[in-house]
C-alpha cells in the first residue's frame, strides 16, 4: 500500500496479469521481518501480483486480500505511515472487495471436490479476522497525520523500515501469535498452482473491466 502501482500493457491495451509464488518476492521484500513466505503477498498493480503457494486456505484468502486492493471503488489514495485510520479502511475494504470477485470462483476450483468450498469460505473470514487484528495492533507504529509531508521517497521508505524494525522487536512475538492462530484453519490441501492461479486470474479481469467502468 505505500508501493507506487505500476500497469503495463499488452499488445491490445489491456493490462497483462502476472501472478508470481511469494517465495519470488524480491530480496528487499524478503528483508522485511514481518515476511514469511507461507502468508505474505502483494497486488501493487496486475502485472506485480505474489501469492502464496501455501495451504489453500491461507493461498485464497491472502489472494482474495491482494487483488481487493486492486480494485477502484471506494479505494484510499491517503493510506501510507502517517495515516493509521486510512490504511485501516483500506485494508479492511481490499478484504471485503477481493473477496467479493475470488469467491465467485471457489465452487469452480473445487469441481471435484465440492466438501471443500465451505471450509474455504469459513477459514477466509477467520483469516481476515486475524489478519484485522494484526492491523490494528500495528496501530503504534504509525505517525501522526502530515508527518511525512513535503518528504522525499527516500526519506519516507527510511522511516517506514526504522518504525517496522523497532515495531517488529517490540510487538513481535503478538505477531506471532496471530500467524500461529491463522495457520490453524489449514485444510491440508496445496493449491494447484495453475488452476488455482487461472481463477485469481479470471477475478482479476473482472476487477479491471469493472474499474474501466468508474
Amino acid at each position: 500500500m505505500f508501493s507506487e502501482k505500476k500497469f503495463s500493457l499488452a499488445n491490445e491495451g489491456e493490462p497483462k496479469i502476472i501472478i508470481k509464488r511469494s517465495t519470488d518476492a524480491p530480496p528487499d521484500v524478503k528483508q522485511n521481518p514481518f515476511y514469511d513466505s507461507e502468508f505474505w503477498g502483494r497486488a501493487n498493480s496486475p502485472d506485480d501480483i505474489y501469492l502464496p503457494d501455501s495451504d489453500e486456505a491461507i493461498s485464497f484468502a491472502m489472494a482474495a486480500h491482494e487483488i481487493g486492493h486492486l480494485v477502484k471503488a471506494g479505494e484510499r489514495n491517503d493510506a501510507r505511515l502517517d495515516n493509521f485510520e486510512a490504511t485501516r479502511a483500506e485494508e479492511q475494504r481490499a478484504w471485503d472487495k477481493g473477496w467479493e470477485y475470488l469467491q465467485e470462483f471457489v465452487d469452480e476450483y473445487y469441481a471435484d471436490k465440492p466438501e471443500c468450498a465451505p471450509k474455504i469460505r469459513q477459514a477466509f473470514e477467520r483469516i481476515k479476522t486475524l489478519l484485522l487484528q494484526a492491523t490494528d495492533l500495528s496501530k503504534g507504529m504509525y505517525l501522526e497525520n502530515g508527518a511525512l509531508d513535503n518528504l522525499a521517497p527516500d526519506e519516507i521508505q527510511r522511516i517506514l523500515v526504522e518504525k517496522r524494525e523497532k515495531f517488529f522487536s517490540e510487538k513481535g512475538e503478538l505477531f506471532k501469535n496471530i500467524f500461529d492462530e491463522m495457520k490453524k484453519e489449514k485444510i491440508g490441501i496445496k493449491p494447484d498452482w495453475d488452476k488455482f492461479t487461472a481463477i485469481v486470474t479470471k477475478a482479476v479481469e473482472n476487477i479491471l473491466k469493472d474499474n474501466d467502468k468508474e
